[in-house]
């Protein structure tokens, strides 16, 4: 009897532990963690667009009364009236592109719909750079780049990444002319990207901060709602890769990330 007990006690654990079998378990895990993000991401886009759409409504009814009554009062209102009212308008701004990234973010929670394509990340780097033409010249930045590989991505994805991380650099460039140098380095089956600046530079402490949502180390001196890193960050780790930042106060940075190539 107790050997046929420990037969049957090993022939139950060889088909619990079937390769085959472990595998199936595996995947349809996958797939149930799949459905199950894919059905927050649902309803937390569709949060924010109702949040977006109920709340611009009365946001344009604010800036608009605002307006109109700086043009009926214009004559009556002292230096500090009127700059309550820029105020007002500013903070109406604001709220704009809150709402803005709150949906653009929210669209980058939701798992890929398509396979990945192989991209041409120098043809990504030169459009952004196209695009950003004006703040360049304006801001007097020298963006320099090296021959860049094709990587598995999506070429609006990968856009967004690349203007979000030039534009970051222009946007916290220290006293000095900016000097943004991009380059890739190929390992094994995976492209690792480099973005040197000589900024101004951001404290260890908030290495990992800065790529949270609407996380912001700076005033309202700088524009920007603290949401473009985090959506950097989402797309690159949607496609297998991490985004991480090398830097000192006042020594610049060097923004990394990797994607499949």
């Amino acid at each position: 009897m107790s050997t046929d007990g420990s037969r049957a006690g090993t022939n139950l654990s060889l088909v619990e532990l079937d390769p085959h079998h472990l595998l199936a378990e595996v995947q349809e895990l996958r797939a149930r963690l799949r459905a199950l993000e894919a059905q927050h991401a649902d309803e937390l886009t569709q949060f924010a667009h109702a949040a977006s759409h109920d709340m611009r409504e009365p946001l344009r009814m604010v800036g608009s009364y605002t307006q109109l009554l700086a043009r009926r009062c214009d004559g009556q209102l002292d230096d500090d009236g009127r700059e309550f009212m820029r105020f007002i308008l500013d903070g109406v701004q604001t709220m704009e592109r809150l709402l803005d990234d709150l949906l653009n973010y929210s669209l980058q929670l939701r798992p890929l719909d398509r396979p990945p394509s192989t991209v041409d990340a120098e043809a990504v780097a030169r459009g952004v750079l196209l695009k950003l033409d004006k703040q360049i010249r304006e801001s007097g930045a020298e963006i320099t780049l090296d021959e860049l590989p094709a990587v598995q991505c999506d070429f609006t994805h990968l856009s967004q990444v690349f203007y979000q991380l030039i534009a970051n650099s222009i946007r916290f460039r220290s006293a000095q002319p900016l000097r943004l140098h991009i380059s890739a380095t190929l390992n094994n089956d995976e492209v690792a990207f480099s973005f040197k600046d000589n900024g101004e530079g951001i404290d260890p402490r908030f290495h990992e901060e800065i790529f949270r949502a609407f996380k912001r180390l700076h005033g309202r001196e700088y524009p920007g709602t603290g949401v473009g890193l985090a959506i950097a960050k989402r797309i690159i780790e949607q496609y297998g890769g991490r985004i991480w930042v090398e830097s000192q106060p006042g020594e610049g940075a060097v923004f990394h990330f990797t994607l499949p190539s």
